[in-house]
């Protein structure tokens, strides 16, 4: 089966005149393309390790989208994949998972859940602006200006718990 994610390059096989067909994986998808949901054990809501579950500032994961809450303030990301075993180093066999938002886009909000190997520790980083001056560059800085996560939400690599039985709706 080959990865949705990959090309199929054909050219002519030396000395044969039949088409050799090579499949081109996309390095960076390949690496990092996992499950586009997130698990049901991972969702819920996520608040600063130090607070209680009734904090101001959380994180809202549903299968679908990861949504960041500080007050009144509500930003819902979406485009959720769940890193696969490529995202690591080929002898990785720990227990960290990493979620990706926006993945096929700007990819704001990196989530990783067992933070050095600690199960139950999670922690969200968020992506910074770029100096650079093409155009994919420029288009990367708008989306993460435009979101202005840092600014907006307290949670950036701070060491996150979940709260037990706490829904996702909020």
């Amino acid at each position: 089966m080959r990865h949705p994610r990959a090309s199929v390059v054909t050219w002519p096989a030396p000395g044969r005149g039949n088409t050799l067909a090579v499949v081109m994986a996309l390095a960076a998808s390949v690496a990092t393309a996992g499950v586009a949901q997130v698990p049901a054990d991972l969702q819920g809501t996520w608040v600063p390790a130090k607070a209680g579950c009734e904090s101001a500032s959380s994180i809202v994961l549903t299968a679908d989208k990861l949504t960041l809450v500080s007050g009144s303030d509500k930003e819902s990301i979406g485009g959720i994949e769940m890193a696969g075993p490529g995202y690591f180093a080929p002898d990785y066999s720990g227990i960290m998972q990493v979620l990706i938002t926006e993945f096929d886009g700007q990819q704001p909000v990196t989530m990783t859940f067992n933070v050095g190997e600690k199960k139950g520790a999670a922690q969200v980083e968020f992506s910074p602006p770029i100096t650079g001056g093409n155009a994919q560059a420029a288009a990367y800085n708008a989306r993460i200006n435009q979101l202005n996560l840092a600014k907006r939400f307290p949670l950036n690599k701070v060491p996150l718990k979940k709260c037990a039985g706490a829904a996702a709706t909020r």
